[in-house]
């Protein structure tokens, strides 16, 4: 496969027609058609099924999708790498971060980060984990520092998880819930909760404990997925959220909840930093990577 035949193929597919694929990249659409043809012969399958309508992918073309975005992804790494090796143009960095990690050491690390590469662009996403896996296989993001639940086997296969530090968990809710100073599970059971129900996810974790310690599981459940939904839900209702203890030190945050006195231990959180897989890091991620390992490791989160 040669790099102009997985252009087509990804302008193709997102563009949805060879019309508009020619278009984009300034070709004609005789020349996308034989780079795809040129694709099936060589992996000797079909790509797309052409119909009246237009074209749909095959299984196979799925498959090839996914592994030409990260192809691509990896060959611009290679060219920043290059680039900043020689003093050139500016890298970009893109790093999904936890709640935890951006109410605390983000700043220092972003800080410490410009005075290395000031020229470097750099875009930050929200790190839950029903958000990380999926921005990591795509290669929307280098990397994540994130919390996860300790069973990493949910997690799957094609990550790598580099664990940082533990942070203990807690149950919140508002100030002034008539349940804010209850001490046992069945007390709050029947409440709604506010859960990030995903592969690797602290929430999902937690029904399975439960469930294994023969526990009731709530049956009212908000299936959430960013901090800032269930932060907001969780101090201006009744509703119930099991997230780090530390969320209390972080101003404003410690001023909206109460941590609710529970008489059980609750699972606690793995903060790491999560890569594809042998998918290596450019220069400018890798510097990235390691002043998160420092911030963290001088300033320990609860």
């Amino acid at each position: 496969m040669k790099d102009h035949q997985l252009k087509a193929w990804l302008s193709l597919v997102e563009t949805g027609s060879i019309r508009s694929a020619a278009r984009s990249l300034h070709l004609s659409q005789a020349a996308i058609t034989k780079a795809i043809r040129e694709l099936e012969h060589d992996l000797d399958a079909a790509l797309v099924v052409r119909s009246s309508r237009g074209i749909t992918l095959t299984e196979c073309g799925h498959h090839l999708t996914l592994r030409a975005r990260l192809a691509q992804a990896q060959l611009a790494l290679a060219r920043q790498d290059i680039r900043q090796l020689q003093g050139g143009k500016q890298a970009h960095v893109a790093v999904a971060v936890t709640p935890m990690v951006f109410l605390s050491v983000l700043p220092g690390v972003v800080s410490a980060f410009r005075k290395r590469m000031p020229l470097a662009e750099l875009t930050l996403e929200e790190g839950l984990m029903p958000l990380v896996l999926p921005a990591l296989r795509e290669g929307a993001v280098d990397f994540a520092v994130a919390a996860a639940a300790p069973a990493q086997e949910a997690i799957g296969s094609d990550f790598s998880f580099e664990p940082l530090q533990t942070l203990e968990t807690m149950v919140a809710c508002r100030r002034g819930h008539p349940l804010e100073n209850a001490t046992s599970w069945e007390q709050l059971v029947d409440c709604e909760w506010l859960m990030h129900l995903s592969p690797g996810s602290h929430h999902s974790y937690l029904i399975e404990r439960l469930k294994q310690s023969g526990l009731p599981v709530p049956a009212r459940m908000i299936r959430t997925n960013t901090f800032g939904v269930s932060w907001n839900m969780m101090t201006r209702s009744d509703a119930m959220l099991a997230c780090p203890a530390g969320m209390l030190e972080a101003h404003p945050y410690g001023a909206q909840a109460s941590r609710v006195p529970l008489r059980m231990d609750l699972p606690p959180l793995k903060l790491g930093i999560f890569t594809l897989r042998d998918a290596p890091l450019s220069l400018a991620a890798s510097t990235l990577a390691e002043l998160f390992r420092r911030e963290i490791a001088a300033n320990l989160l609860r």
